[in-house]
């Protein structure tokens, strides 16, 4: 399989995520995403992309995510399965609680 050109360097996430959290230490970490309902994002009629737009709930991080097609616009009220639904998401589990302890993007350290 041919190398992503969206990858980039374990040090340069590594530094990125270290900046967030010293910028925003009582901030959410991270967000674990399930695939699952991604693939179910990706039968949206159109759906080249995704969007992420960050969002509070009463104090709390939050993530909400949004299919996007060719024109870079939002796809939103989509018919799936002959049922109009909203087109917006939320299905990403924060850290903390759900962290990797071990991972050098939460702890700043390379492996």
């Amino acid at each position: 399989m041919p190398e992503s050109p969206y990858l980039i360097p374990l040090q340069t996430a590594v530094n990125w995520t270290t900046a967030w959290r010293n910028a925003h230490t009582n901030s959410i970490k991270a967000f674990k995403i399930n695939i699952a309902e991604v693939n179910d994002m990706l039968k949206e009629a159109g759906t080249t992309s995704i969007r992420l737009y960050f969002g509070l709930d009463n104090g709390v991080e939050k993530l909400a995510l949004v299919a996007v097609n060719a024109n870079g616009q939002d796809i939103i009220n989509p018919t799936v399965g002959g049922v109009v639904i909203s087109g917006t998401y939320d299905f990403c589990d924060p850290c903390p609680p759900t962290c990797d302890p071990n991972s050098p993007l939460l702890t700043g350290q390379m492996p």
